[in-house]
């Protein structure tokens, strides 16, 4: 007789495809000075190009972590975009 029980394990959650896409318009981070990885993504701006809404993401606000990129959702129910720390750390501010 086995009285093991099974437990099951989620499967690593990975972020729903693109779904819509945003242009960055600033992005608040800490980031380490040596390797330029993001240690902590306060917030982002963004305009949606679809409903072109300019909305602030944070944390659990149209902003998901997830352990290979961070998902920005539109607050309209537009869509998603995956964003990968390599484009965040890329990132720079283009001039009006």
């Amino acid at each position: 007789m086995n009285l093991q029980t099974s437990i099951s394990h989620p499967l690593p959650r990975r972020p729903l495809p693109d779904s819509c896409h945003f242009d960055l318009l600033d992005v608040s981070a800490l980031q380490d000075p040596c390797s330029g990885r993001i240690v902590h993504l306060y917030s982002m701006v963004a305009r949606c190009l679809t409903c072109e809404l300019v909305f602030k993401a944070q944390e659990g606000q149209g902003l998901v972590s997830t352990s290979v990129a961070r998902v920005l959702r539109c607050p309209t129910g537009c869509g998603q975009q995956s964003l990968r720390g390599a484009a965040l750390r890329q990132w720079n501010a283009q001039p009006a």
